[in-house]
This record gives structure tokens, C-alpha cells and sequence, in this order.
């Protein structure tokens, strides 16, 4: 079940929904059916956590926020 995020176009409030397919979303805040869906940014995997993927662990990249290479600030 995604998680997406909506601008109502009667009241412009924005909100996230988790929105299964037979789930008619509505505005919490004014019940209005007119919206807008927005473009929302994935969740990165916690640091150190591990993913699976067909090939086998895929393992992150020491190094903080950048992996090591923005060369902005010391790691």
C-alpha cells in the first residue's frame, strides 16, 4: 500500500494518505474531492541497514550523508 501526497484543490491543504485500491481519498481537513497528487521523495534505508536484493546484500557505502566524496565537510 503506497503512501502518497495530496494538495486539495478547494482549501490547497496538503497531506499524505495511505491509499489502498479500493480507498476513495478525501481532503481530512475540508472533505473536498478535488485533489492534486504530488511528487513525493522516497525514504532512503536507515544507515548501516542492509537491502536484498536478487544478486544478494546489498550494503551501503560508508562515509555519512555523501558517502564520503561531497568533500564539503570532514567525515
Amino acid at each position: 500500500m503506497p503512501i502518497y501526497d495530496y494538495r486539495c484543490g478547494e482549501c490547497r491543504h496538503e497531506f499524505e494518505q495511505l491509499v489502498r485500491s479500493e480507498d476513495r481519498v478525501v481532503c481530512p481537513k475540508c472533505q473536498g474531492a478535488t485533489l492534486e497528487r504530488l511528487m513525493s521523495l522516497t525514504a532512503r534505508p536507515a544507515s548501516g541497514a542492509t537491502q536484498v536484493s536478487p544478486n544478494g546484500p546489498i550494503r551501503p557505502s560508508g562515509g555519512g550523508c555523501c558517502g564520503g566524496g561531497c568533500g564539503s565537510h570532514s567525515h
